[in-house]
């Protein structure tokens, strides 16, 4: 087994014990979105690069309705050909990234969160085993990108804010990479993942 691979397999069981892994509820699970107007999935996808766990990111296409240009993980909303909200993930990655399933090992999922746009969001967290061929969607994703989880550990990386919206006051979280700025959703799941393996 290449040595690399050994690594990301010790990092994976350092991860898998602070990631959920019962069953979804089984509404949920099946596309309910419970108080919100619908189900979403993304994945967390985390790959090797220069002896370490890095992220993989997608910065959307400039011209979409919801969240135009802002950096996210691969995903979006549960459709009816998904068999579950766990598909959803995989099929999403496939669309945006070119990423076959067969590529993403799941390692576990997270809590749901409410997106400002009325989706409820699982987000899984797993593995892509090959970054070296991806296909981008150009009518979804401008651009895909990587950052060392070490970078999200680190709490000086991270700036947390204050702001109103229709759920009431909320806080979210900012990380700044080289230029790109992570912050809404994508960076409450970093934060839930990252205050979890403390």
């Amino acid at each position: 087994m290449p040595f690399s691979v050994q690594k990301m397999e010790k990092f994976a069981q350092s991860v898998k014990p602070h990631l959920n892994q019962q069953l979804i509820d089984e509404p949920l699970w099946m596309g309910s979105a419970g108080d919100m107007d619908r189900a979403a999935a993304v994945l967390f996808p985390f790959y090797w690069k220069q002896d370490e766990p890095w992220v993989l990111f997608t910065q959307r296409n400039a011209k979409l309705k919801h969240h135009s240009g802002q950096v996210s993980f691969p995903g979006g909303g549960y459709e009816a050909q998904d068999k579950n909200i766990k598909h959803t993930a995989y099929r999403e990655t496939h669309e945006e990234i070119g990423v076959p399933r067969d590529r993403v090992n799941l390692w576990g999922y997270l809590d749901g969160l409410p997106s400002i746009n009325g989706f409820h969001v699982t987000p899984f967290v797993g593995e892509i085993t090959d970054v070296s061929n991806l296909t981008l969607d150009p009518s979804e994703v401008d651009r895909a990108f990587g950052v060392p989880f070490a970078f999200f550990q680190n709490p000086d990386n991270r700036v947390k804010n204050t702001v109103k919206t229709q759920f009431g006051k909320r806080h979210y979280y900012v990380f700044e990479y080289k230029g790109d700025v992570i912050w809404g959703l994508t960076a409450q799941i970093i934060v839930q993942l990252v205050d979890r393996m403390k």
